[in-house]
């Protein structure tokens, strides 16, 4: 029998194990550049951040493999054409569309920000003073959503207006009971009031009346009212009435009614004990005690004699000889001076 020779077996096994080696390092170099071409890349959509590992080379491949949609309203840092680099950081805003009413226009954005204020700052408006906003600056943008901006400001208005004189009787024993005779003419004032007008998108509002000046005075309307009963003379006592103010004393400001004695309800003598007639005077003892003299503009020379339940705090009661002379008193506002 022939013996085939041992060498080429030898030759053999080692090409053999050569092939095996080749095939390993192939394997190898293809896991291993499959594994170099992963790279690690962080996605920030609409403020939602997440981790991807991709073999993408540019930001537009990337996103749409991790089907992420944008259109060209959106913004998207480093753009889409932007090589990839391991360890990048992409970040996705996608624009919000909604409806901003502005001066009487209605605007339709598409606005990449959070809030309304950045809707605002899209639109080339300032939030700040001035605006009146709705809904708030700080509501967070939705799809649809529609803002109110109204430009609001204050304006200041001076408006000249008249101011009525005031008209103020004395009693004058001189004339006839009832009778009614102007002895000063009254003459209108001057005063200039001070508005705040609230003014939306130019049309003014509501005002609100800050200040009123006095530039005149007014003149008050003087009308003596006739107190002389028919047939009898002024006596000398209702001459005081007309008596000239003194010269000094202390002023003070008063409500002044009337009353006469023996009639609706009133006795005839004072809280005194004296009796009750012309030049008597009820008062608030604590404001001005009794024994006190006093002058009343258009009534005269009196002396606090009298108390009464009505009468508190800074008021008087002058007593006239009848019902009618206190009827034709009424109720005023005087001045008067209590005599040291």
């Amino acid at each position: 029998m022939e013996r085939v020779p041992e060498r080429p077996a030898g030759f053999l096994k080692t090409y053999q194990l050569f092939v095996v080696l080749i095939t390993l390092a192939v394997v190898a170099l293809s896991i291993t550049g499959f594994v170099w071409a992963q790279k690690g890349v962080t996605v920030v959509v609409d403020g939602e951040s997440r981790f991807l590992k991709t073999q993408a080379d540019t930001v537009g491949a990337l996103l749409e493999q991790a089907d992420i949609d944008v259109s060209d309203r959106d913004v998207v840092s480093p753009t889409l054409g932007s090589r990839l680099v391991d360890g990048d950081t992409i970040v996705v805003r996608h624009a919000i569309p909604i409806t901003l009413l502005l001066g009487g226009e209605r605007l339709a954005l598409d606005v990449v920000g959070s809030t309304v204020a950045d809707a605002l700052i899209a639109a080339g408006v300032t939030p700040g003073a001035g605006l009146d906003v709705e809904p708030p600056l700080s509501t967070p943008l939705s799809a649809g959503l529609t803002i109110s901006a109204r430009n609001v400001f204050v304006r200041i208005v001076e408006e000249p207006v008249e101011m009525p004189f005031d008209v103020v009787t004395e009693n004058d024993p001189t004339r006839d009971a009832g009778s009614r005779v102007i002895v000063t003419d009254g003459v209108p004032g001057k005063a200039l009031r001070i508005h705040q007008v609230i003014v939306v998108d130019g049309v003014p509002g509501s005002r609100t009346l800050v200040s009123e000046q006095v530039v005149v005075e007014p003149v008050d309307e003087v009308v003596a009212v006739g107190t002389k009963r028919a047939g009898r003379p002024a006596t000398r006592t209702r001459a005081t009435r007309v008596a000239a103010a003194p010269a000094s004393g202390t002023k003070l400001t008063v409500t002044a009614t009337a009353y006469a004695p023996g009639v609706d309800g009133v006795g005839t003598r004072t809280a005194t004990g004296s009796r009750a007639g012309y030049g008597v005077v009820a008062v608030d003892p604590r404001v001005i005690p009794l024994g006190t003299r006093l002058y009343i503009p258009g009534y005269g020379y009196g002396v606090a004699a009298d108390t009464g339940g009505a009468i508190k705090g800074d008021k008087i009661d002058v007593c006239f000889d009848t019902r009618a002379e206190a009827i034709a008193w009424g109720r005023r506002t005087v001045t008067i001076t209590i005599l040291p």
